[in-house]
């Protein structure tokens, strides 16, 4: 991975395709201020202000945060910029490997760099045009079940709703038993 990937590597038409993909996604879809941290911080990086991405301005740009806002008292950018991290991780582990460009917030700091993804071509030359990348596929809404042959939804959009939902299935039949063996036992009284 390069130290810093700037926005001469990759064509701003590609990052925009990939932050507006990040965006549509369940993650961002849920999260205002994931969503507003995460265009803020791409545009003005495309708009040549990366070097002005602060705690204080993501908060107060982006987050709707009063200008009386101080970073060195209140830890939320920095708690938002970890979520948004992760999110991010999330994002491109899963319907983010089709997107052109990969966006990265490095630790440490909030200002962007890109990666081309398999599909986005490294501009050559300076000045030269950039080959686009395909446009992304669609992301399903229905995925195949393998073997089975059975279309399923998707029922959960985080692997912790899902583990939430099967702690939540396990405790219910563990009360459905408990009942059972309750009436099992009043009736052999």
């Amino acid at each position: 991975m390069n130290e810093r990937t700037s926005v001469e590597t990759v064509s701003a038409e590609a990052v925009r395709r990939s932050l507006d993909g990040c965006l549509r996604t369940p993650a961002f879809r849920r999260s205002q201020k994931l969503s507003a941290f995460l265009g803020y911080i791409v545009e003005e990086e495309l708009a040549g202000r990366g070097d002005a991405i602060k705690a204080y301005t993501i908060a107060t740009q982006a987050l709707g945060r009063a200008d009386s806002f101080d970073p060195s008292n209140d830890p939320s950018v920095r708690v938002e910029a970890g979520r948004l991290r992760r999110v991010l991780d999330d994002v491109y582990a899963e319907e983010g490997r089709t997107l052109p460009v990969r966006i990265l917030v490095p630790v440490g700091g909030y200002r962007p760099s890109f990666e081309p993804q398999a599909d986005e071509e490294v501009r050559p030359a300076e000045g030269a045009r950039p080959i686009p990348a395909p446009a992304p596929a669609p992301v399903p809404l229905v995925s195949s079940h393998r073997g089975a042959g059975v279309q399923a939804l998707a029922l959960f959009d985080t692997r912790g709703q899902a583990v939430l939902a099967l702690l939540l299935a396990v405790i219910a039949v563990l009360l459905s038993v408990e009942i059972v063996l309750q009436i099992y036992v009043i009736t052999k009284a």
